[in-house]
């Protein structure tokens, strides 16, 4: 998938995604929503690397309670953005894996989206 089809089902996953965390719980809800869960994955693929990590500011201090996500390159068409590096709340008995690209065996290169992954017990 290319050009226009994939920017657009790009924007829309970007639209959808923080709206989750938006939306209104329970009964007397605004605008009669109901409450909703939707999850939207868009595979973001490039056939070059990423450029290399911009060093803006040094990470700040660990915050109690927090992960951090270092800033890395993303891609809408043929263009490269930076995303900024932010705090991710904890998640008990998780570790954080950070946004990161990965280069598959056919020479071109995937997004991995931060995650959280369950940490093995003792």
């Amino acid at each position: 998938m290319s050009g226009p089809r994939l920017l657009a089902l790009l924007l829309i996953a970007c639209l959808l995604a923080p709206a989750g965390g938006c939306l209104p719980r329970g009964p007397g809800q605004a605008l009669g929503l109901m409450a909703a869960t939707a999850v939207v994955t868009a595979a973001i693929v490039s056939a070059e690397p990423p450029p290399p990590p911009l060093v803006v500011y040094a990470p700040p201090p660990p915050m109690p309670g927090y992960a951090w996500q270092p800033g890395y390159w993303t891609r809408a068409g043929r263009s490269w953005y930076w995303v900024e590096g932010h705090w991710v709340p904890e998640v008990p008995a998780h570790q954080w894996v950070p946004t990161h690209w990965l280069q598959a065996p056919d020479g071109s290169w995937y997004l991995v989206r931060g995650h959280w992954q369950p940490v093995a017990g003792p």
